[in-house]
């Protein structure tokens, strides 16, 4: 009598077990949906600078505040005057950074000892030119002008471009991601023998179009005569992750 109700008992089991199961499928069949697949296009943009920003400025120092102020308006008027003398119009010269600072002496044990003022007087410099090649000639030119002139501090270059052409690469390769997406996904489906019905998400990772610096290390190993290459383009790599359902 024992073994047959020890027997119900394992059959009873196995059979809620198989219900529960069974009633565990019907409800992934029925909130599971469509089967879905992630594809992800990648396609990079180029962009031609047709844009050089020249970063320079002047450093002085001198005893009094007034004759490091004085001294450092003298060489920036000096610097812009050559600038001018190149073609470069004020529109195109923007102050970036002014400041006064007293420098001081330290010793250990002694109050600190003031030993005179700096200056510091940065401008950006920006040049537009319908060719990138014409870029870096006339950014070596700019910098000459402005050394020839007093200018002490050479911050780099930067090359970019406008934000019209920007804003036409970046809408293009974000055209040719979708598509490399989608025929991903179609070469998928064929090899699967299955078919797309439609679109459940789209996700974009926009890229970034980087601009190209040369820094002053780079620039100091110039010879008088600066002669700067521009990049003949400006990479962007724009990605998008497109879910589809099929079935």
């Amino acid at each position: 009598m024992s073994r047959e109700w020890t027997n119900r008992r394992v059959l009873t089991t196995l059979v809620i077990a198989i219900l529960i199961t069974l009633a565990a499928s019907q409800a992934y069949l029925l909130f599971a949906g469509p089967t879905r697949h992630t594809v992800s296009g990648v396609t990079t943009a180029h962009v031609a600078p047709d844009k050089a920003l020249v970063s320079l400025g002047i450093l002085v120092t001198a005893t009094t505040a007034s004759a490091a102020v004085e001294n450092a308006a003298t060489t920036m008027s000096q610097v812009i005057s050559g600038l001018h003398g190149i073609g470069v119009s004020d529109s195109d010269i923007q102050t970036t950074y002014y400041g006064v600072n007293a420098q001081y002496t330290y010793n250990n044990g002694v109050p600190p000892t003031l030993t005179g003022y700096q200056v510091t007087n940065q401008i950006q410099v920006t040049i537009n030119t319908s060719t990138s090649a014409q870029l870096g000639p006339r950014a070596g030119q700019v910098i000459d002008a402005a050394a020839s002139n007093g200018a002490n501090q050479i911050n780099g270059v930067t090359f970019t471009a406008q934000d019209t052409d920007y804003a036409t690469a970046k809408q293009t390769a974000l055209h040719n991601a979708v598509i490399d997406a989608s025929d991903q996904a179609h070469i998928i489906a064929s090899a699967l023998n299955i078919s797309i019905t439609g679109v459940v998400s789209v996700t974009t990772s926009p890229g970034y179009f980087q601009p190209i610096y040369y820094d002053s290390i780079r620039l100091a190993a110039f010879s008088a005569s600066t002669p700067i290459s521009a990049p003949q383009s400006l990479p962007d790599t724009v990605t998008v992750q497109v879910v589809f359902s099929t079935a």
